[in-house]
């Protein structure tokens, strides 16, 4: 007794693992399952009793396995329509993608075709525009030979004209009370002066005495500080005069006048000035070189109007 106590428990699995199997086996028996309990040989036409472990995969067989399998094949079904509801999904998408695709390089196709065309009406434009501007462009190089021939033989012929007339000493002078004028001035003149060739000689001397080291510049303002005395009533009427006036220009007085030759320059600036270059104004009277001067009257005198070289000249 002591011992079924100990073991009570393995004991009441056994009497309901003996009730299950009793059980199993009257409900067999009963005829609810006839089957079930007697397995038919089929080559021998007879019945063959079944052990209860044979009867319970029967019935597990029979009866269990047809809502287990219905179950399977409802779950399976859905997993089915899922997974093809899924693959339907994913066709529209790729139908949309593939849609909108075409639409795309729809878009760009008309895109390039329209630029292309626009390129082409450009460069159409542009060969026309290059054409017209090539033929013109021959016009004027055909024409501008002729034109720039033209003006360059024209300028040359008055370059020559005036050197002509600048470099050849005039025969007669025109005055105003205050300046001295230009040949082409003559009818504004007050006053003439028939113009010797003695006294060009001596404007020739004065200047290339005065001012052999000095430039052009200087050279032709030396003249005309000869002439507005010549112009002007408060000095001698005629150039000798005044190139001799006593105690007026030093080289006269050392004697220095008198040994020079007179270069080319000095012979073309007094043809300048006589002819109405002017390098200083019409009322400047006299020009004193200041390094070398030992009487400097004239310069705490006179109004300095302009220096050129070593002279400065004075009115």
């Amino acid at each position: 007794m002591e011992q079924l106590k100990d073991n009570r428990w393995i004991v009441l699995l056994v009497g309901v693992i003996l009730i299950f199997v009793c059980a199993a086996t009257v409900w067999t028996l009963n005829g609810v399952r006839p089957s079930y309990a007697e397995a038919v040989d089929k080559t021998e036409g007879t019945y063959v009793s079944m052990g209860a472990c044979e009867r319970t995969d029967s019935i597990f067989d029979h009866v269990l396995y047809p809502e287990l399998k219905a179950r399977t094949a409802a779950w399976t079904q859905l997993q089915e329509s899922k997974s093809n509801s899924a693959a339907d999904k994913q066709q529209q998408q790729k139908s949309k993608s593939a849609a909108q695709s075409k639409v795309v390089t729809a878009q760009k196709s008309e895109k390039k075709a329209t630029v292309a065309s626009k390129t082409k009406t450009t460069q159409k434009e542009t060969a026309s525009s290059v054409s017209s501007q090539q033929k013109s462009n021959k016009k004027q190089a055909t024409s501008t030979p002729v034109s720039a021939q033209k003006t360059a033989s024209a300028a040359e012929a008055d370059s020559k004209k005036n050197s002509v007339t600048s470099h050849t000493p005039p025969t007669q002078l025109f005055f105003t009370r205050t300046a001295l004028l230009s040949q082409d001035q003559s009818s504004e003149a007050t006053w003439t002066y028939d113009l010797s060739d003695e006294d060009v000689l001596l404007l020739q001397r004065i200047v290339m005495a005065e001012a052999e080291g000095e430039p052009y510049p200087g050279k032709v303002a030396v003249a005309n500080v000869v002439l507005n005395r010549l112009r002007s009533a408060n000095f001698p009427d005629t150039v000798r005069d005044v190139i001799y006036q006593r105690y007026q220009f030093s080289p006269v007085q050392n004697g220095r006048f008198d040994r020079v030759t007179p270069s080319e320059d000095a012979v073309k600036a007094v043809a300048e000035a006589l002819n109405g270059r002017k390098e200083v104004p019409d009322d400047t009277y006299y020009f004193v070189s200041i390094s070398l001067a030992t009487d400097m009257t004239i310069p705490n005198t006179r109004t300095p109007v302009k220096k050129i070289g070593h002279h400065t000249f004075f009115k």
